[in-house]
Order: structure tokens, then sequence, then C-alpha cells
């Protein structure tokens, strides 16, 4: 249920919010024209841990909605020349002036990790970490205690084994084998306390 809304979640906000325009600086410090993309920033410039931030209203009604984060980074082979860089992106999707995604790119744009809060309760429920722009594991965080009690692994964007905790003390209890993220292949328990499922069964 929580990933379906997570998916829902993102595909509305992210389908509509794209980055504010980033912008390659010649080495004059002139700007270079670039199209103007939505969401049009009503607060540009300020400065955030050493990024520059931006903020977009994407429903008009005059408040943030959406901040883009930028760093400048050298262009290669033009020296003294510099471009905008999106590094981190977050939203407000219930309008109640908290961020409920965030989402952490490369100096080359490409997705690292994405923070929801799918309840809107203020805390982050889930962690999606990528490597190379593909899903290499999530983590799913119990509602009100903010620890992480499920962990999810992929391999080439597919599930390959779940981690659940179930006594809450931070290590796995009960674990999945998943072939090509379709079929449970066994399931797994940890027997001695070490947080190391050594105890299978085939799941057939």
């Amino acid at each position: 249920m929580l990933f379906a809304r997570f998916a829902l979640v993102l595909m509305v906000t992210f389908a509509f919010v794209s980055a504010c325009s980033s912008a390659e600086k010649k080495g004059n410090g002139d700007p270079v024209p670039t199209l103007d993309m939505a969401p049009q920033p009503i607060v540009a410039g300020q400065n955030a841990g050493g990024l520059t931030m931006e903020k977009g209203d994407v429903d008009g009604n005059g408040k943030a909605d959406v901040w883009n984060y930028f760093k400048e980074i050298p262009v290669p082979d033009e020296p003294g020349a510099t471009k905008r860089i999106l590094v981190k992106k977050e939203a407000d999707l219930d309008r109640d002036g908290r961020k409920d995604i965030t989402r952490m790119f490369d100096d080359d744009g490409v997705l690292l990790q994405e923070e929801a809060d799918l309840d809107f309760d203020g805390n982050v429920d889930q962690v999606n970490i990528y490597s190379k722009g593909i899903l290499t594991e999530k983590r799913l965080y119990k509602a009100g205690e903010g620890r992480v009690f499920i962990w999810k692994f992929f391999d080439d964007g597919k599930l390959t084994r779940m981690n659940r905790d179930e006594n809450g003390d931070g290590n796995a209890d009960y674990c999945e084998l998943w072939y090509a993220g379709e079929k449970l292949s066994k399931r797994g328990w940890d027997k001695d306390g070490d947080g190391e499922c050594d105890y299978w069964e085939n799941a057939d």
C-alpha cells in the first residue's frame, strides 16, 4: 500500500514539476539563455549550504511548494566557464508547508536517492537508494517509531531479497529470497540473534 502511494505521489508530482531552468555561464560571466521551465521561481538565488536554492509555486497560490537546489561546476574543456546543475529537489504535496518528497542527484543529473513522507505526518516513511539511476535498495520506516523495519534489495531493478526486523532491535529477524522479483524462493529466520538469517525453508 505504501509503495503504491509512493509511486503515485512520485508520478503526480514529478511528471509536471521539472527543475527550474539551469544555465551555463560563458567565460565573461554572462548566462547562456535557456528555456524557462515550470515551476517559475518566486524566490531565487538564496544560498543554502553552499547551494543555490530556488523556490517554485506549482499551483499558483503564491506559496512555495517546490524547492530546487543547484551548484556550480566547471565546464570541461572550457576554461573559466561553469554550469549550474540540479542536485536536490523537494516538494510539498499536501500544501502544509512541510517537504514530503526529496530527490537527490549526482553531477550528471542521475537519481541517487528518494525520501518520502507517505502519510504526511512530517516523518520519512520510505527511502529508495539508486546506483546509476537503477533502484538497488528500499527502506521502509515503522510509523511513529522512526526506525527501518523492512529492507528490500534489488538487482537490475528487480526484487531479490527482503529483510524484516520484527523485534525492533535494528537487525533482520525474517528474510525472503526472490527470483527475479517475481517468485518467492526461500524464507529464512535468525535463530541465534546475530542479525543474519541462518535457518531457511523453501517457499514451495
